[in-house]
């Protein structure tokens, strides 16, 4: 199996942020295979069985690099791999269909923060050529080539489509911003009249207390003397 390792191990220690660079008989080998195909691509899988969809960029012409296959830093992040490890190559020779919608969500709400995000990502897309559902890395600003992480959580109409033509992307709230609050429904004004008596308290009726006064007495008494 071909071993992968960085371009930090190539003669000039760079290269594209969105491909692979791949053993020149192997790229020569997939060309041939390609329909009138204008990019190749490929699935690189590690050990465990964990696959990421590549664009191939081209070959490379590093010495000895018969097995050797040199990749971006974050496809050792996303394969959780390391220099020097090996992977399975699978050239991806069948047609797969132009994606066409793709739901994103940023890990983090700086990611979005810049004027120019939008434009950014739809660059981004188009240089990577391939997506498919899962975790993203994508650079959005060129002049900052900081490599942002993204969630594809839903992409039609394939789990793995080119991305070569009217991709709609749809942008969901960042995975570390809290959702927006529901506003509160504002009550209907009724056309009605209001009774304001309703909101009175009831009528209470009060007797009037008897007044106290001289009660003359009008029965029969005995005299203290008998008489």
């Amino acid at each position: 199996m071909p071993t992968v390792y960085s371009y930090a191990f190539t003669s000039d220690g760079e290269g594209p942020w969105w491909g692979i660079r791949c053993p020149r008989s192997f790229y020569e080998t997939m060309v041939r295979g390609l329909d009138g195909a204008t990019r190749c691509f490929v699935y690189m899988t590690n050990v465990r069985g964990e696959t990421v969809a590549l664009a191939v960029e081209g070959p490379h012409n590093e010495d000895p690099g018969q097995d050797n296959i040199f990749a971006p830093s974050w496809v050792f992040e996303r394969l959780n791999i390391e220099d020097g490890d090996e992977v399975i190559m699978d050239p991806i020779l069948e047609a797969l269909p132009s994606g066409e919608t793709v739901t994103i969500r940023p890990l983090t709400g700086s990611t979005v923060e810049g004027p120019m995000f939008l434009e950014g990502l739809t660059e981004s897309l188009n240089q990577l050529g391939i997506v498919q559902e899962g975790l993203l890395y994508a650079v959005v600003d060129p002049s900052t080539e900081v490599v942002h992480q993204f969630i594809i959580e839903s992409l039609t109409p394939l789990s793995v489509c080119l991305a070569d033509g009217e991709l709609r992307v749809n942008l969901e709230r960042a995975m570390d911003r809290p959702p927006t609050p529901t506003p509160s429904p504002v009550p209907e004004c009724s056309s009605e009249p209001v009774d304001f008596d309703s909101f009175l308290p009831e009528p209470c009726c009060v007797q009037p207390k008897a007044q106290r006064g001289f009660v003359p007495f009008s029965g029969q008494g005995r005299r203290l003397d008998g008489k």
